[in-house]
This record gives structure tokens, C-alpha cells and sequence, in this order.
């Protein structure tokens, strides 16, 4: 209630100082009409005044310490609670209220215009994303090594190495990776024959080669000592000459779509091809797929890997950074745009199937009829726990202030109403001659 000087007092003031001056005129001019009809309407209007403050004031205190039916609503105030509690699940929140609200609701066109927008997208998306990351590290890595295992032995066993290895050429004319190997063998031999100690090892490899020649033929050796003898073969001149030339070989190897390149390359998979086609390279690829199927520590691998995945990942929720966009960006770009693609094809096909739509619909409205069925004895928990826990000053504020301009013009009007009725007994009073 208020503590200030409110509208309701100031008027029952005003009254009750015309009051007193007219009680002074009434005084001064015993015999005077208008100041005996002034004086008998001013105490009308100063009694309705008071009566109504005591009444206004019996709801909520003790006026004048009356004990007496005064203080009502303290007082009542279990009464009150209760009958709050019931105004709020039966009226406000009452079935028929519930399903006649929701059935005004367009449901269906309200959630399909939500999820059409972009920041929904995005926001549901993260979250799917989140969800999936969440699973996958609450899961049994066990099991998960195990499953993962067997799915690579199946997918490994299906596989035939001619389509694999056709599989792995196609890939590499495709991305260009072949041509990159090329490039860096002939960069790495290109470092290596440079500089005096290849050339050095050149000039052995030509000089064994003369002794693997000659052997032991007296006639060879007289005739290389002859050629040697009047510079006819110099070896080192050679190897300088082989070298040149090997390093010009290289580099035109090394040159992207080079001639070379691409003869080296052309032969290669003409190779490949011919070898892949060999019935004993195909006996010796199966067996070798069949040993490594057999021998190789899958489950094991897998099983580390995903526990160092899972440890790492924890850590990164714990300092409440996420695991995916820390470690592994490009994967949670991957699973984003994947879940995008399934939400915006889930969305055309809403928009295309009217039964489906209205399946949806349906169940939406169920579920949101229930939960609001459900929540109406919840609200009555919370609202008479929340009336409980208010001291009697606290409940009448929270009344009080609800109706509190209502409450202080009840007051006026009784000042108001009390007059002008006193005017009327006065005049009744002196027409009859009392």
C-alpha cells in the first residue's frame, strides 16, 4: 500500500477543513440556511469519506488498531492463495482456453517460415554438428574400434587390386599428383648429380666397367693401354659429358608437361597397364591383399586412434573450446555442409508433400496441447509456492497496487456521494419543516 500522500487523502482533508470552517460560518450565522445546508452536506460528505477509508483499509490492516473483521486478506490470505491458484489453471490456463488458443495458431506455416531462415539454418545445423561430436565421444571406443575394423577388413575385401591400382592411376592423372612425383624424383636426382663427387662416382662406374670388359684378355688390355696412352678415352672427360647430360635430362624431367615428362609418364602407365593385366602379379597382389587383410593390426590402430581422439577432445570441452573447429576444421566444415544439404532437402520436401505437412502438424500440436496440459498444474505449483513465500505486508502491496487507483476513487466517491446525499436529506429535511 502506499506510504504517500495520495489523491483520496487530500480530498478527505479538503473535507474535513470545509468541515471545520463551516462548522466556524454555522457559529457566526446560526440562522443562516445556506451555511446550515453547507454544514449538514460537508459532515455527510466527511463521514462517507471516513467510512470508506475504513473500509478500504479493514482489506488490508488493522484502521485504528479495530480489531474487529479488519485486515481481511491477511488474515484470509490461505483463502486467497488457493483461489489465485485455481484462477490461473482453471481460467487463465484452462483446457478449453489451451486448445482454442493453439487452434487459432497456424503451427506448420509458423515453423516452416522460422526454419527458412537463415540464421535458424545455421543455428540448428551447429547444433546437429554439436550433437553428432557429443555422441561420437560418449561412445564405447572399443566397440567402436572393433565395428570400424570390420568395416575396413569388408571394404578392403571387396576391393580387387587391378581396380585398385587402375583406381589409384586414374587418380593420380586426375589430380596431377603424378606429375608432382616425377618432378620432385628428378629434383632429388638432380641434387644428387651435381658436383665433383658424382661426377668422381661416374668415372668409377666407367672404369669398372672397362675392367668388367676387358678381364683378362691380353689383347683388350694392350688395346685399352694404347687409347689411354694417346688420349683416345679419357674417362673423366666423360663422366663430365654424362654428367651434363644427365643433369640437362633431369631438369627437363623436372619441367611440368615437358616432352620427357610425358614419355616417362605415357610409358609408365603403359606399364602399369600391361603389368596389372600379369596372371602371376595378380596371384601376387591377392595374396599380398589377403596377408595384409590377415596380419595387419587394425582394431589396435583404430582403438589408439580414437582414444587419443577422445582424450584430446574432452580436454577441448573442458576449457570450453570446441574440439572439431580446434584439431579439426576442415571435418566440421564437411559435417556442416552435409547436415545443410539433408536440412534444406528436408525442408523442399516439406514444402512439396501436404500429407506430410500435415502428419507434422498434427504431431506438433499434440505435443505443444500436452505440455501446456502438463504445465498447468506445474503453474499452480509455482504460483501458490511464490504467494506462500510473501509476508502479509508483501500481499497486500501486491494487491494494493494492482487496484490501487480504483481502491482511492471508492474513497472520493464516498466524500462525493456522501454529500451530495447530505444535500438532498437537508433539503427534504427543511421542505418537510423538521
Amino acid at each position: 500500500m502506499s506510504n504517500g500522500f495520495n489523491k483520496a487523502d487530500k480530498t478527505l482533508l479538503i473535507v474535513f477543513i470545509l468541515f471545520l470552517g463551516t462548522m466556524y460560518l454555522h457559529l457566526c450565522y446560526p440562522h443562516s440556511l445556506a451555511v446550515d445546508g453547507l454544514l449538514f452536506a460537508s459532515e455527510a460528505a466527511l463521514v462517507g469519506g471516513i467510512a470508506d477509508w475504513f473500509a478500504v483499509t479493514a482489506l488490508f490492516r488493522k484502521p485504528l488498531g479495530f480489531p474487529y473483521h479488519t485486515a481481511i486478506l491477511p488474515r484470509r490470505r490461505d483463502a486467497f492463495i488457493k483461489a489465485s491458484t485455481f484462477l490461473v489453471q482453471q481460467e487463465f490456463f484452462s483446457r478449453r482456453k489451451i486448445f482454442n488458443h493453439l487452434e487459432r495458431l497456424h503451427i506448420m506455416p509458423m515453423v516452416m517460415n522460422w526454419l527458412k531462415k537463415p540464421a535458424a539454418s545455421a543455428q540448428l545445423t551447429s547444433k546437429m554438428v554439436d550433437y553428432v561430436r557429443d555422441f561420437l565421444l560418449h561412445q564405447n571406443t572399443e566397440q567402436q574400434a572393433r565395428v570400424l575394423a570390420e568395416k575396413v577388413r569388408e571394404s578392403l575385401a571387396r576391393v580387387e587390386p587391378e581396380d585398385f591400382f587402375a583406381m589409384w592411376g586414374g587418380w593420380l592423372r586426375k589430380t596431377g599428383k603424378d606429375k608432382e612425383f616425377v618432378m620432385r624424383v628428378a629434383s632429388y636426382w638432380q641434387q644428387q648429380a651435381q658436383g665433383d663427387e658424382a661426377r668422381k662416382q661416374i668415372q668409377q662406374m666407367l672404369e669398372a666397367y672397362e675392367e668388367e670388359k676387358i678381364g683378362e684378355n691380353p689383347l683388350a688390355r694392350l688395346m685399352a693401354g694404347f687409347a689411354q696412352a694417346i688420349d683416345l678415352i679419357n674417362y673423366e672427360e666423360a663422366a663430365a659429358l654424362i654428367q651434363q647430360q644427365l643433369l640437362v635430362m633431369l631438369q627437363e624431367l623436372g619441367t611440368r608437361d615437358s616432352q620427357l615428362q610425358q614419355d616417362i609418364l605415357h610409358l609408365f602407365y603403359e606399364k602399369a597397364e600391361v603389368l596389372n593385366q600379369d596372371a602371376q602379379f595378380h596371384q601376387l597382389t591377392h595374396e599380398l591383399k589377403d596377408s595384409l587383410l590377415r596380419d595387419l593390426p587394425v582394431e589396435s590402430a583404430i582403438l589408439q586412434m580414437l582414444a587419443h581422439l577422445q582424450q584430446h577432445f574432452l580436454e577441448d570441452k573442458a576449457r570450453e573450446v570446441d574440439p572439431l573447429a580446434e584439431h579439426m576444421p576442415a571435418l566440421r566444415s564437411r559435417l556442416e555442409e552435409l547436415i545443410g544439404e539433408e536440412y534444406e532437402r528436408t525442408l523442399r520436401l516439406l514444402e512439396r508433400d501436404e500429407n506430410l505437412r500435415a502428419i507434422l502438424g498434427s504431431f506438433l500440436y499434440d505435443v505443444i496441447a500436452r505440455t501446456a496440459l502438463h504445465a498447468q498444474a506445474l503453474i499452480g505449483v509455482i504460483v501458490r509456492d511464490v504467494l506462500l513465500r510473501l509476508t502479509d505486508e508483501q500481499l497486500n502491496h501486491l494487491v494494493y497496487d494492482k487496484v490501487e487507483p480504483d481502491l482511492l476513487w471508492i474513497r472520493m466517491n464516498g466524500s462525493i456521494v456522501g454529500a451530495g446525499i447530505g444535500l438532498i436529506m437537508f433539503v427534504l429535511l427543511h421542505i418537510a419543516g423538521v
